[in-house]
């Protein structure tokens, strides 16, 4: 869930994995890119925009998600 602290109430319910939630991670450059990672019956990494509470793209990693870090590839 994504709550909006100074109003005091939830502004979306992030849906789409298949169990439980074992890593998030924010952007450190884009403050709306929220980054989540699903267990051994999920598998995936999400992305998602937490400004509108949509999925912006799914990753298959063929193994449970326990931790998320952020790499900035400048090139």
């Amino acid at each position: 869930m994504i709550w909006d602290i100074t109003a005091a109430k939830m502004r979306y319910q992030l849906q789409g994995h298949k169990a439980a939630v074992k890593a998030l991670a924010w952007c450190p450059w884009q403050r709306n890119l929220l980054a989540t990672g699903g267990g051994s019956s999920d598998k995936t990494m999400k992305f998602w925009n937490i400004e509108t509470g949509k999925l912006i793209n799914s990753v298959n990693t063929q193994s449970q998600v326990c931790s998320l870090v952020w790499n900035k590839n400048d090139k």
